[in-house]
């Protein structure tokens, strides 16, 4: 009897982890671009074989699109989203270090507002 209310007052991640760490999964990789056309969404998905180093998730929205949709469901109203993986070979090197540069020139902007403020939380495991 007490083995099984454990379970039942266990998270759904405790109930299922046994079941994920017997099963093997076909992990498929891909950098993909999606975007809006029209009334319809837009993916374009190029496989990713090697082991990516970095993973660079890039999201557009125009604010007038998500002012009253809640947070949790506004990643469906973007413009245009990127996932690209991106490894330390010299084929991904000119991207890897644009990008780069862009989030220090965010970070610049950010980090000389006088008015910013510096927030530190804690992670709950």
């Amino acid at each position: 009897m007490k083995k099984k209310q454990n379970k039942m007052n266990a998270s759904y991640r405790d109930n299922i982890s046994e079941r994920l760490r017997s099963e093997d999964f076909d992990v498929e990789v891909f950098n993909s671009l999606t975007f809006r056309q029209g009334d319809g969404v837009v993916t374009i998905k190029t496989p990713f074989e090697e082991k990516g180093k970095d993973l660079w998730v890039l999201s557009h929205y125009k604010v007038t699109n998500i002012e009253n949709v809640p947070v949790k469901d506004r990643w469906k109203f973007s413009e245009a989203t990127v996932r690209l993986y991106t490894t330390d070979e010299s084929k991904d090197q000119t991207l890897h270090t644009g990008l780069n540069e862009t989030m220090q020139i965010i970070f610049d902007k950010l980090l000389t507002d006088p008015k910013r403020q510096t927030i530190k939380s804690k992670t709950v495991v």
